[in-house]
C-alpha cells in the first residue's frame, strides 16, 4: 500500500545522487540477525554460546527457538526484503562462527547476506583473513565485517597492527562496512577501555574513508554519549537493536532514542535498525518505529519511515540492488533541454532554452542550480569573448514557484516539508473546487496560493566578468505542486562584450 511518506517524498537525488532519488525503489533491511535456528547446523562455538548461563542460571545469550522459515515469515510480516546474518568472533570457546553465517545465508538464499567477524590481532596474518573472506564470498554475499574490541582486546588505534590496517584497506576496496560493537553484553571479561569515546574518535578519524557502524548502544546510557561522534565523522553510522531494550517496550525504546536532542537531525541518513533475531521479532521493531514516529512532526516521521530500514542500500550499490523493476532513470529530474533560438546583435548574444523537468511526488522542491551552472558554463565555453550579462528564468505554470535558499540538506528538507504541509491543507471550503470551467474536478486552491505567496514566477541572475553574481550560499529551486507532473521553464542567457 502506498504511504503518505511515498506520496510526498523529496527528490533525494539532490542529497544522495540520482540513483537514490526515489527511496522506494530499494528494499528494506534488517541489519542484525544472529544465525541461531533449530534447523541449521551449529558450530561448536555457537553451541557453547547458547549453553552459557549467568549467576542466576539464566541463559546469557537469550534466543527464541525458531526455524529459518519462521524468520522468513517475520521478515515478510514486517515488510523487510533483506536480512543481514552476523557472526561473532570473540577469540573464545564461545561465539558465532563465520561458518554459522555461511550455513544460514545459503539456506535462505535470496533473503540474506552475511556479516563476517574476525579478530585481527597483532600476531595474525592479514593474508589468511582476507583469503578466508574471499572463500566465503564464493559461497554467499558478504556485505560487512563485525569487530568486538572490548571482548577481544583489539586496540583500534594501534598503527603497528598490520593485520587490522590491511583488513580495513581490504574492506574499503570491497565497499564493506565495519561494525564496531560497543560491548554491552553480559559476557565475562569485557574490557571497556578498548571502546571508549576518545579511542573511537581517533579510530574513525584515522580511517575516514571506511564506513563504520557503531552497534550495541544503550539508549538509557551510552547512546547519548557515543552518537555525538556522528557530528564529527561523516563515515560513521549507528545501529539500533533491542539487545539493550531492557525496561522498555519497542515504542518507548524508540521514543527514548528520538528524544535525544539532535539525534534525528544528525542520524536520520546514517541510521540502521536490527532485530537481533531470534532475540526479538523484526515485526516488533517495525511496530515500535511506526508508533514512535507517529508522534513526531510530519517531516521527521516521513524521513525516518522512509530511510531507517533503507539507509544501508547506499553503502554498496552492487550488493544491495533495487527491488523495483523501475530504473532510477525513470526518476531523472531533467527530461529535455531544447535550444529554441540563438542570435547575435551587435555585441550582444542571446540564447533561449526550453527546459522540461519532471517531479515524481505530489509536492517537490526541485534543484535548479546544477542545470543553471551546466548551461552557463557551456555557453561561456562556446563564446569566450563575452563577459557580462544575465540569466533570465521563468516558469510557465500557475502552481509552481521559483525559490532561492541555502542547499544545506537539512534546510532543503525543512523547506520541502514546509511546502508539503501547506499543500495538504483541506481545499473543501474554497471556491476553486468541484466543477471548474473546464468541466473537471479542480480542488487545488492551496497550490495556487502557495505559488503566489512563496518565491517568484521569474528570476534574473546577473553575470559579471564571466561569473554569476550570486551569494555563496544561494541555491535555486522550482517548487512543483499538484504532481507528479512535467513542467516547462523558459531560460534565456544574454551575454555582452565589454
Amino acid at each position: 500500500m502506498t504511504s503518505l511518506e511515498r506520496l510526498y517524498q523529496p527528490d533525494y537525488g539532490c542529497i544522495f545522487g540520482q540513483q537514490h532519488a526515489n527511496a522506494f525503489l530499494f528494499g528494506e533491511i534488517d541489519s542484525l540477525i544472529w544465525p541461531v535456528f533449530q534447523d541449521i547446523k551449529s558450530s561448536d562455538q555457537l553451541r557453547n554460546l547458547l549453553a552459557l548461563q549467568n549467576s542466576n542460571r539464566n541463559r546469557t545469550f537469550y534466543h527464541r527457538n525458531i526455524k529459518l522459515e519462521d524468520l522468513k515469515g517475520e521478515l515478510n510480516c514486517a515488510g523487510i526484503d533483506i536480512g543481514l546474518i552476523q557472526a561473532m568472533d570473540l577469540g573464545r570457546t564461545y561465539g558465532i562462527s563465520n561458518q554459522d553465517v555461511v550455513n544460514t545465508v545459503k539456506q535462505g538464499k535470496g533473503y540474506f547476506k552475511g556479516i563476517l567477524s574476525y579478530n585481527p590481532s597483532e600476531n595474525d596474518n592479514a593474508d589468511e583473513i582476507i583469503s578466508d573472506i574471499n572463500k566465503k564470498e564464493m559461497q554467499i554475499d558478504v556485505v560487512g565485517i563485525a569487530l568486538y574490541p572490548s571482548f577481544t582486546k583489539l586496540n583500534l588505534t594501534d598503527e603497528t597492527n598490520s593485520s587490522l590496517v590491511d583488513l580495513l584497506k581490504f574492506c574499503l576496496d570491497r565497499n564493506y562496512f565495519i561494525k564496531i560493537d560497543i560491548g554491552n553484553w553480559q559476557f565475562p571479561n569485557n574490557h571497556a577501555q578498548f571502546t571508549t569515546v576518545d579511542k573511537l574518535k581517533k579510530f574513525f578519524s584515522r580511517y575516514s574513508e571506511n564506513r563504520f557502524i557503531m552497534s550495541g548502544l544503550d539508549p538509557s546510557g551510552d547512546l547519548n554519549l557515543y552518537y555525538q561522534l556522528m557530528k564529527l565523522h561523516d563515515n560513521l553510522w549507528i545501529e539500533i537493536d533491542p539487545r539493550t531494550m531492557g525496561g522498555f517496550n519497542p515504542l518507548n525504546f524508540f521514543k527514548r532514542i528520538f528524544k535525544i536532542p539532535g539525534f534525528i537531525q544528525n542520524s536520520w541518513s546514517r541510521l540502521t535498525i536490527g532485530s537481533a533475531a531470534p532475540t526479538l521479532e523484526i515485526s516488533q521493531m517495525r511496530r515500535g518505529l511506526l508508533e514512535a514516529t507517529e508522534q513526531l512532526k510530519f517531516s521527521q516521521r516521513s524521513i525516518l519511515r522512509t530511510w531507517a530500514f533503507r539507509n544501508l542500500n547506499r553503502v554498496n550499490e552492487i550488493k544491495f540492488k533495487r527491488i523495483s523493476e523501475m530504473k532510477p532513470e525513470a526518476f531523472k529530474l531533467v527530461r529535455k533541454i531544447q535550444k529554441i533560438q540563438s542570435y547575435m546583435k551587435n555585441d550582444e548574444l542571446v540564447v533561449d532554452y526550453k527546459i522540461t523537468l519532471r517531479s515524481f511526488s505530489i509536492t517537490q522542491l526541485l534543484s535548479l542550480t546544477p542545470i543553471i551552472n551546466e548551461l552557463f558554463q557551456e555557453t561561456l565555453k562556446d563564446n569566450p569573448d563575452y563577459n557580462d550579462g544575465e540569466i533570465f528564468i521563468r516558469s510557465y505554470h500557475t502552481t509552481t514557484s521559483l525559490i532561492i535558499n541555502e542547499h544545506e540538506y537539512g534546510n532543503y528538507l525543512d523547506l520541502h516539508f514546509k511546502f508539503v504541509n501547506l499543500t495538504r491543507e483541506d481545499s473543501a471550503n474554497f471556491m476553486h473546487t468541484l466543477s471548474a470551467l473546464e468541466n473537471r474536478a479542480d480542488y487545488n486552491h492551496p497550490d495556487h496560493a502557495i505559488a503566489s505567496t512563496y518565491g517568484q514566477r521569474q528570476l534574473t541572475l546577473p553575470i559579471i566578468n564571466r561569473s554569476l553574481e550570486i551569494g555563496s550560499r544561494e541555491h535555486f529551486y522550482v517548487l512543483v505542486t499538484f504532481g507528479p507532473r512535467s513542467i516547462n521553464l523558459f531560460f534565456r542567457m544574454k551575454l555582452i562584450k565589454i
